[in-house]
């Protein structure tokens, strides 16, 4: 933590912008760890806060939408490729669209804090031919979000960096743990809700009426029998 601190003090911005857009765009660069240097930074006088937080904005809606762009265009070959290295990619795919499926761009406000969620919900936006203009809108909101939790505890937290990236690990396990949970509880409710259908389809057995015992049939019968006797 103290290193990225020392960088960033050296570089400025522009490190953290490149850092961002590095993060976001799926490389392996501890992006909330420099928010929060950078919120230090800015407690100590040595940046503002309000640039840290525009500057994260448009790196990761940038990178974002490079994402989304691909998922626009290329559809669930970039889903496909995002889970190459897991068991079972098509199952993650399938997870992946009931998840967006269920929250829709929402999903975009908080999906940053979420590892996994984070890298899918941008190309699956794509992949279903959300207008650009509401993509960005969402993750703009979402990315000033995160900018400003992160970036906030780093400048709440100025003299005690280590703890705040401990509580930012500790977060992160317990959001990905509630969105794991909150998955599965989503999927047994649709396997609930599509079984009752087929219950309640179910043919039901009829049994035919014996002509001769309904009244109306003997009164007919009773009077062709005595049109017959009139002849």
């Amino acid at each position: 933590m103290n290193a990225i601190f020392h960088f960033l003090l050296k570089h400025g911005y522009s490190t953290l912008f490149a850092a961002m857009f590095a993060h976001q765009i799926g490389l392996p660069i501890p992006g909330p760890l420099f928010l929060l240097a950078a919120g230090a930074l800015a407690a100590a006088g040595k940046l503002s806060f309000l640039a840290v937080v525009a500057l994260s904005i448009i790196a990761c809606v940038s990178a974002d939408f490079v994402w989304y762009e691909a998922g626009r265009r290329d559809g669930d070959k970039v889903l496909h490729f995002i889970h190459r290295f897991t068991r079972d990619p098509d199952f993650h795919d399938r997870r992946a669209k009931t998840v967006f499926a269920q929250y829709g761009l929402p999903l975009l406000l908080v999906a940053k804090f979420i590892p996994g969620v984070d890298a899918i919900a941008p190309p699956i936006a794509g992949t279903s031919h959300t207008s650009r203009v509401r993509f960005l809108a969402f993750d703009a909101v979402g990315a000033g979000i995160y900018a400003c939790v992160y970036g906030g505890l780093g400048y709440v937290f100025s003299h005690h960096l280590d703890r705040a990236a401990a509580y930012v690990s500790r977060a992160g396990r317990l959001l990905l743990g509630l969105a794991l949970v909150g998955i599965c509880i989503y999927i047994v409710h649709k396997l609930v809700r599509r079984s009752r259908p087929v219950r309640a389809s179910r043919p039901m057995r009829m049994v035919p009426a014996d002509p001769f015992e309904s009244g109306a049939c003997g009164e007919m019968h009773c009077g062709i029998g005595g049109q017959e006797d009139g002849k």
